[in-house]
């Protein structure tokens, strides 16, 4: 006698903006912790540029990889998504690629616009893949 073992198809929720938005805060925190610790060990090329400063590249940089590297790596969560149980996934539940990780970093600023430019015409949101999950084809799931 043979017995199959057939597990059922496990929908995973999606996690919700309040979700999403605490763990994109302490992961904010914990790159700002990193940049601060890093402008006081070093010297900076002009004091008096507080915006334009060289050094705003390599913290783009540190933002980016911090972010698209977690996001690939086998856990698929920055250290607030993990946290928080939340993971990235592709639309069909794998991994996704550095492309992807990097499409979405780079198009969050765009997510905050388009949600601002919501908030203010007065419509709601419909669903919780956002702008930036869109365009890379990813969701942010609860574990």
């Amino acid at each position: 006698m043979q017995a199959l073992f057939t597990s059922p198809e496990s929908k995973e929720a999606l996690a919700g903006f309040g979700t999403r938005l605490t763990a994109f805060s302490f992961d904010v925190l914990l790159i700002l912790t990193l940049i601060g610790i890093a402008d006081f060990l070093t010297f900076s090329s002009d004091d008096g540029a507080f915006l334009l400063k060289p050094e705003r590249l390599l913290h783009l940089l540190l933002g980016w990889l911090y972010f698209a590297g977690a996001e690939t790596c086998s856990c698929q969560a920055t250290l607030g998504k993990y946290l928080l149980h939340l993971r990235v996934t592709s639309a069909s539940g794998g991994r996704i690629s550095f492309r992807a990780a990097s499409i979405r970093y780079f198009a969050k600023p765009l997510t905050l616009l388009l949600m601002v430019l919501r908030y203010l015409s007065g419509t709601a949101q419909t669903t919780r893949r956002l702008f930036h999950d869109r365009l890379a084809n990813a969701q942010v799931v609860l574990r």
